[in-house]
């Protein structure tokens, strides 16, 4: 069987601050990285075997969404670990009860499980 292996892409306003947030906020890890004229252009994270690439593009930039399933004590243990970075959970409903985080720029990483 094929399998298409795929990466999303969030468009960002500044790769660079997109980058801290991701990894010192969101607990994700630096993969590669693409700079140009000593500018960073795009940069892929990952966490827990999920990949994101973070692309510069202001006029594209907040309009991306992620939805991941995550059993309970995932979604329990991920609000824990980034309100204690001082990031801000919301609790909203998408056909399911679901736990959003945006990023700098306002694009949305959903999660969901049984309980939240």
């Amino acid at each position: 069987m094929d399998v298409w292996y795929s990466r999303p892409i969030f468009f960002v306003k500044d790769p660079t601050e997109a980058l801290t947030f991701y990894v010192d906020k969101l607990g994700f890890k630096q993969d590669w990285a693409h700079v140009h004229e000593q500018q960073l252009i795009v940069v892929q994270v990952s966490r827990d075997g999920f990949e994101l690439i973070l692309n510069k593009d202001a006029t594209r930039a907040g309009a991306g969404r992620i939805y991941f399933h995550l059993d309970d004590h995932q979604v329990q243990a991920l609000r824990q670990e980034v309100e204690s970075k001082g990031l801000t959970t919301k609790a909203r409903h998408w056909g399911m009860p679901i736990t959003e985080i945006a990023d700098l720029d306002g694009n949305e990483l959903f999660f969901d499980s049984l309980s939240t």
